[in-house]
């Protein structure tokens, strides 16, 4: 008796683990994680590659996309997008985000606290994306930073906290040609011992120092630095081909040069070539110089 009971109570506890599993594994799934930003970290590096979905809409030209500058200010940049049906979350819009450009943004997504500086104050619109904290000093003090800082798309306030001085700052940075600085475009005015690095636009090279320094020597700050120059990329000089020869004497990064043919021979192939910025012409292939003779045996056999 007692072992069918013992029998009795095995199949029942059998029964049970095997139909309350499943129920415990068909449970009602929660909402999947797509709205999490970080979900736009695996798919970046084809970014550049990708197809929008909508064949008609093209990168913004009112806010284009600039990720070497995203870089040089340390900003992250998220999905690329021409619209809102290019974000894989229902949550996130196609927004402007400064250097970006049109990103896959979540508008709700909140910037840190910010705690109020030990000189002044800093007054915020909000924490959310778009929104600003702006700083102010007492009378007789001078913001030295960036006066108003964004909340960007990846969670951070752009550039750093300011401090409030008194007379002693930089103003902006000097311009060179052809090239940028790591200086927050928004930002006037530049705190001693503040270092600025620069950076030649592509198909230019850097030669010389590339940083200035605000220093200050006998009570006026100014800054010391960059001593560079940015100087096209040279692609050298091209060969030219049998019977022919090229116009223009300019090598470098965006000049263009021509080819021509000697008498009694005609140009087969692209009769401009330019220089990229890489340093290489394009195209890639020399054109040739053929004798009318050939061309025009050539006309004559394919006539009969």
């Amino acid at each position: 008796m007692n072992r069918v009971l013992l029998h009795i109570l095995i199949f029942t506890l059998f029964t049970y683990i095997v139909l309350a599993v499943p129920l415990a594994q068909t449970e009602v799934p929660q909402d999947d994680e797509d709205d999490d930003w970080d979900e736009d970290e695996s798919s970046e590096a084809d970014d550049d590659g990708r197809i929008y979905k909508n064949p008609r809409n093209s990168p913004s030209s009112e806010c284009p996309r600039d990720e070497e500058q995203a870089t040089i200010l340390g900003q992250k940049c998220l999905r690329k997008c021409s619209s809102d049906e290019d974000c894989k979350s229902k949550k996130k819009k196609c927004l402007c985000d400064g250097v970006c450009g049109m990103s896959c943004i979540k508008p709700d997504r909140e910037c840190p606290e910010l705690a109020q500086p030990s000189l002044g104050q800093v007054t915020l619109t909000g924490r959310h994306f778009g929104q600003r904290a702006s700083y102010s000093c007492p009378h007789g003090y001078h913001v030295v930073g960036l006066q108003s800082r964004l909340c960007q798309a990846d969670g951070n306030w752009a550039g750093a906290e300011p401090a409030c001085k008194q007379n002693i700052y930089c103003l902006k940075p000097p311009k060179i040609e052809h090239a940028r600085n790591s200086a927050l475009p928004d930002q006037e005015t530049f705190d001693l011992d503040s270092t600025v690095q620069y950076h030649c636009h592509n198909g230019y090279v850097t030669n010389g120092f590339p940083r200035a320094k605000c220093l200050a020597i006998d009570g006026q700050a100014s800054w010391y630095g960059p001593d560079i120059q940015c100087e096209p990329r040279s692609c050298g000089q091209p060969p030219d081909p049998a019977n022919g020869w090229h116009s223009g004497e300019c090598y470098t990064f965006g000049c263009k040069i021509t080819y021509n043919c000697g008498t009694g021979y005609e140009l087969v192939g692209k009769h401009e070539r330019t220089c990229q910025s890489d340093g290489s012409w394009t195209p890639k292939e020399l054109p040739t110089c053929v004798s009318n003779n050939d061309t025009n045996s050539t006309d004559t056999k394919l006539s009969l």
